[in-house]
């Protein structure tokens, strides 16, 4: 089950850079041009947040397996003092359970903006900082296509 949920997470981290450049660019286009807040970004809005939502639940799932995880969670003050299992036992979750956040505020901000100028600056906004942070708490050390 580790093995599947690793590659699984691992995978799905593609769904949600994609989705969230998706929001992103659109915002932005639809922000410089001009344009209405249309179907598509609301769209758009919703599977970037939605991802991260199935991200963030496949990671839950992943931390209560992992033996990474277990070991440093077995040992805390070790942990702390290795560098690479400090990140998967505590900062790892951190950035992602922010991130996830950031989404969730940016998608509830985005539907009470007055006006579609607004809409679209704060999806770039709120999502960029979500964007961010995912890339920041990324183990871009780890096999970015794993089992290929």
């Amino acid at each position: 089950m580790y093995l599947a949920l690793l590659h699984t997470h691992n995978l799905t981290r593609w769904l949600v850079l994609v989705t969230a450049l998706v929001a992103i660019v659109w915002a932005l286009q639809a922000r410089l041009s001009g344009r209405s807040f249309e179907k598509r970004h609301r769209i758009a809005n919703l599977v970037f947040v939605s991802s991260m939502d199935l991200q963030l639940l496949l990671g839950f799932a992943l931390y209560f397996v992992s033996p990474l995880v277990q070991a440093g969670l077995a040992n805390m003050s070790a942990a702390m003092a290795d560098a690479a299992l400090r990140f998967f036992v505590v900062e790892h979750a951190t950035y992602m359970i922010v991130a996830v956040v950031l989404a969730h505020v940016g998608s509830v901000m985005v539907r009470r903006a007055k006006n579609d100028a607004g809409k679209h600056g704060r999806a770039i906004l709120w999502f960029g900082l979500s964007l961010a942070v995912v890339l920041a708490g990324i183990p871009w050390n780890r096999a970015l296509f794993p089992g290929l």
